[in-house]
């Protein structure tokens, strides 16, 4: 039931009764995993992790990161679904930046019932296009910006990117969890990042989930507390399966200084900001957050 009421708020052209089947199946964890957790699921206890792995975050977000999530976020709006019915959940954006020149590339999946022919289908995209475009211009306005939407189609063919959905799934293109975004909402093959997945993992010991999500909000108080003497933040933590989470094999934090910045300064705020946020108290409170659905795993 919980399934089908996560479904239903995502998925506005997916009939539940009809368009999907759901499975599970309920099965005991190793032994070793089994007593590691055992001992790590009392709040009043540190957990210890469950798996020798690593998170990393990192912050800000480049003008390229920022206008390709932002554009993503618009498009799979409410407010937009509204007005751009032909508009499919399953949306991905792809950025480029050569020099100044921005490139986005948006692929939609398309929902038949709302296009009744070829102009319409060519209308919506290119409302997509326009909105896109229309964001880069207040977020990125210095970029020479360009867009394009579903380049895959041949439009004088009629083969264009035509879904029942919304989504490429209906057609056993569904990906798995870990092929996706990182927990910062985005893939990002240039920058520091993990492969492993966020989703799907416990909240209480697993690594995986705990510090990239924790690598993230590190990097994010430590450029905030920098107040413009710190550039860039990187956070890498390292893990040992039975080791206290609060305790990393590695803490490897990486900072990139404003020009003329005493390098200690911002040293020590790096300092302060693990040491308040790899404590016991933040651990109960981000799987407390994470269990209410209010932090950002995609």
């Amino acid at each position: 039931e919980t399934q089908r009421i996560e479904l239903a708020k995502i998925f506005r052209n997916l009939d539940l009764n009809k368009d999907i089947q759901f499975d599970y199946a309920v099965r005991p964890g190793s032994i070793d995993l089994t007593g590691v957790f055992d001992d790590s699921h009392h709040s009043e206890e540190i957990p210890l992790a469950n798996d020798t792995s690593f998170g990393v975050g990192y912050a800000p977000y480049s003008d390229v990161e920022k206008i390709t999530l932002e554009a993503e976020r618009l498009v799979n709006s409410d407010k937009f679904k509204a007005k751009c019915k032909g508009s499919g959940e399953d949306v991905k954006v792809m950025t480029e930046r050569l020099g100044n020149k921005v490139g986005i590339t948006v692929a939609d999946a398309m929902v038949s019932k709302y296009i009744n022919d070829t102009d319409e289908y060519i209308n919506y995209t290119n409302q997509i296009k326009d909105t896109v475009l229309d964001l880069a211009a207040k977020v990125i306005p210095e970029r020479e910006v360009s867009c394009q939407v579903n380049v895959g189609d041949n439009i004088e063919k009629g083969l264009v990117y035509l879904t029942i959905t919304g989504t490429s799934a209906e057609a056993g293109d569904d990906g798995e969890v870990g092929r996706g975004n990182r927990s910062n909402g985005l893939i990002t093959p240039c920058r520091p990042m993990s492969l492993e997945a966020v989703c799907g993992k416990n909240p209480i010991n697993h690594v995986g989930k705990l510090y990239n999500i924790l690598g993230t909000e590190i990097s994010r108080e430590i450029y905030k507390r920098g107040e413009g003497d710190i550039l860039e933040a990187h956070v890498k933590l390292l893990s040992q399966i039975g080791r206290p989470i609060t305790d990393p094999w590695v803490n490897s934090i990486e900072l990139i200084p404003a020009e003329n910045v005493n390098f200690a300064s911002i040293e020590k705020i790096a300092e302060e900001v693990s040491e308040e946020m790899l404590s016991k108290e933040y651990f109960i409170d981000l799987r407390k957050r994470l269990i209410a659905g209010e932090v950002q795993t995609f």
